[in-house]
C-alpha cells in the first residue's frame, strides 16, 4: 500500500514539475520577444517619438538603496506604466546593480494610442514632499 502511494506521488512530482518548467519556459521566450520589441533610452529626453503598442524603457539616473526613486508625477493617457508597484536598477556597467552603486533605475512605458503629451517624473523620497530632481518629456506617439 506504502509502496503504492510513493509511486503515484513520485509520477504526480514528475508530471508537475514537467509543466511547471514548460510554462516557465513559454513565458521566458515572451518575455524575450517582448524586450526585442522596447526601445532603451538612457537619461531624461525632451522629446520621445514612439510608434502605438511599442514599449519604451527609460533608464534615469538613481542610487539603489537609498530611498529615492523615480516616480509618475503627470502621467499622460497616450502611455501607460508598465509595473509601476516593481523597482527596477541596473549599474552603469547594465548588470544588476547594488545597494549605494551609482546606476539607473528602469522604467518601461507602452505606447497606448496616438497623439502628443507630456509625462512629469519626480527623483524623490516617497516619504518626503523634496523632490531632488525632475524630468519632464514630450511624448509623440504615431
Amino acid at each position: 500500500m506504502i509502496i503504492q502511494f510513493v509511486q503515484r506521488l513520485g509520477i504526480f512530482c514528475f508530471v508537475f514539475l514537467t509543466f511547471a518548467c514548460n510554462v516557465n519556459r513559454v513565458k521566458s521566450v515572451n518575455q524575450e520577444s517582448d524586450m526585442k520589441d522596447t526601445l532603451v533610452f538612457t537619461g531624461c529626453r525632451e522629446k520621445l517619438s514612439i510608434k502605438a503598442g511599442s514599449v519604451v524603457e527609460i533608464r534615469l539616473e538613481a542610487i539603489q538603496g537609498t530611498g529615492y526613486q523615480w516616480l509618475l508625477k503627470e502621467p499622460s493617457p497616450l502611455v501607460q506604466q508598465i509595473n509601476p508597484d516593481v523597482l527596477e536598477f541596473t549599474s552603469q556597467e547594465m548588470k544588476e546593480g547594488t545597494p549605494g552603486e551609482a546606476g539607473f533605475q528602469v522604467l518601461r512605458f507602452k505606447a497606448l494610442e496616438k497623439g502628443s503629451g507630456e509625462v512629469l517624473l519626480e527623483y524623490r523620497r516617497t516619504f518626503e514632499n523634496t523632490v531632488e530632481k525632475s524630468c519632464r518629456m514630450k511624448i509623440e506617439v504615431e
